[in-house]
């Protein structure tokens, strides 16, 4: 009997029926990798591995023929490409099943594009020991972001909040904002950008409605604690 077949077996002794409990799908090619969440699912009472599989096709398949309540899915399957995000995408679109993404991917890249098609969590293989409780929070429809993938995605959200408020703003208008919030009076303001006390006048009336704010200084807080401008300015 060779290694593949003997992990198999051990593999399929694992995957056994316990009632009430929670039952869950793994995708994974890898099979150390299955042995190694089979065996930590099996040490979990209220969590049944209800099946294994390994490739792509499969894992669409069973996800829809079986009645599972979460599914535990790898980034790269039966190719390099990292066709799990294909997986995940096909599966979601037919079924709202929560999906824990596990992968040995570090890529922040890879990250965010697994949560935003819909994984309700991502975690790296070195922490895969935090799985039982992140398959227990996705059945219970609590899953709160891995430590792994937090950071990441609020850094993501940071950035796209900036680039929508950047595309809001004129240049004229962060100029103003970032003296602003330096504390130069309007009236040097008017005099370093060159512009008449009506135009500048005009320039506030848009901002502070762009930040939702009532006064100019309010928005130029707002704009520091979002990163729009930088600390020192040059003329």
């Amino acid at each position: 009997m060779n290694k593949q077949t003997s992990f198999s077996l051990e593999i399929k002794d694992l995957i056994r029926k316990k009632n009430g409990s929670i039952k869950v799908l793994l995708a994974d090619g890898d099979l150390v990798w299955q042995q190694r969440l089979a065996m930590l699912i099996k040490s979990e009472s209220d969590i049944d591995l209800s099946n294994i599989v390994s490739t792509k096709e499969e894992a669409i398949q069973a996800s829809v023929q079986l009645d599972v309540d979460v599914m535990i899915l790898d980034m790269i399957l039966n190719s390099p490409k990292r066709d799990g995000l294909d997986v995940l995408a096909e599966i979601l679109r037919n079924k709202a099943l929560p999906i824990i993404v596990l992968s040995s991917i570090h890529d922040p890249e890879v990250m965010v594009d697994a949560v935003v098609a819909g994984a309700v969590n991502y975690i790296t293989k070195t922490n895969y020991l935090d799985i039982p409780v992140a398959i227990r929070e996705a059945y219970r429809r609590q899953s709160s972001l891995h430590a792994d993938v937090a950071a990441i995605i609020r850094n993501e959200i940071g950035l796209i909040k900036r680039k929508e408020l950047q595309c809001m703003l004129t240049p004229t208008e962060k100029e103003i904002l970032q003296l602003i919030g330096l504390g130069y009076r309007q009236t040097i303001i008017r005099e370093l950008l060159g512009i008449t006390s009506n135009t500048l006048k005009s320039h506030v009336r848009h901002i502070t409605r762009k930040f939702d704010t009532r006064s100019i200084r309010e928005a130029a807080e707002k704009a520091k604690r979002r990163g729009l401008y930088d600390q020192h300015y040059a003329t």
